[in-house]
């Protein structure tokens, strides 16, 4: 399974960021769209929809609101927080449902009684999910797209790097040193030693980017940034254990050998993209 987990991450990783660098804004729209879409397949398993039609009615209209806000919103953006509402809306819905995803998490089981109980009601919750990080990450990637094509790419490079060495140093912590665990009745995996594993690989890696760039004046408020978007990150991961374990389902899917489902895999993205990107729009980028 380890091997099978390593050779499936080796091969995704190259695809990830071929298409976050080399793909035109529409190309990139499409392939950040399909991985969504099959996100929304996914939760719809989640959502206890009683037959296939349901299920892919949702996925339709879950594509019907990509395309939707794909006209609505501007294909090229810059750095100016009241440059569009329907942005600023969607990324504080998506901040706003992460809190409340946090204080689902924290208070599960008892929690499961609010939402566990309609299917509308967790497909809500699945729309909550996906779109606003859609969104924020198709703004990222269009940030002075046309001055400069590749600065989104490198911010949108710089999110996955925070991610992916939230999930390796808590992995590299945990696994043999892991003892505490964290919220045992959502993830009996996720421990207190891995979430600290996590943030300090977080902020190390943080630390070279400032050395590199010069350190900021606002480098400060960078690693407050970036040690809340780690915590978003592993209630990403948690948030999704939970709607797992209220399916009675080990994996969101089978899509990626070794992973499970897509949103195996883009959970604690999904968590952390609106945040990253009004983050970006507040502090302007690392400059």
């Amino acid at each position: 399974m380890f091997k099978q987990r390593v050779i499936t991450a080796l091969l995704l990783a190259p695809l990830a960021l071929g298409a976050v660098f080399y793909l035109p804004l529409p190309g990139f729209a499409l392939f950040i769209s399909l991985a969504f879409l099959l996100g929304a397949w996914e939760w719809s398993g989640f959502c206890g929809l009683p037959s296939k039609r349901m299920r892919w009615a949702y996925v339709v209209l879950s594509a019907l609101l990509f395309a939707c806000l794909y006209w609505l919103l501007p294909a090229q953006s810059s750095l100016d927080f009241s440059a569009n509402l329907l942005l600023n809306a969607l990324l504080l819905a998506g901040a706003g449902w992460w809190l409340l995803a946090i204080g689902l998490v924290l208070s599960y089981p008892r929690s499961q009684r609010w939402w566990a109980s309609s299917d509308w009601r967790r497909a809500l919750m699945g729309w909550l999910t996906l779109v606003p990080a859609w969104v924020a990450i198709l703004f990222i990637r269009g940030i002075d797209y046309t001055a400069t094509p590749f600065y989104g790419a490198w911010l949108i490079c710089g999110l996955l790097i925070l991610v992916w060495a939230a999930d390796i140093g808590g992995y590299i912590v945990g696994k043999p040193f892991g003892r505490t665990k964290l919220l045992p009745k959502v993830s009996p995996g996720k421990t207190l030693e891995g979430l600290f594993g996590g943030l300090t690989l977080v902020l190390l890696l943080l630390t070279s980017l400032l050395l590199y760039v010069g350190w900021p004046a606002n480098a400060v408020f960078w690693y407050i940034a970036a040690t809340l978007l780690c915590l978003l990150s592993v209630f990403g991961d948690l948030t999704e254990s939970m709607f797992k374990r209220a399916a009675g389902v080990k994996d969101s899917g089978a899509f990626l050998p070794g992973h499970g489902g897509i949103l195996d895999r883009i959970d604690s993205l999904t968590a952390t993209a609106p945040l990253y990107a009004l983050l970006l729009l507040l502090l302007g980028g690392v400059q």
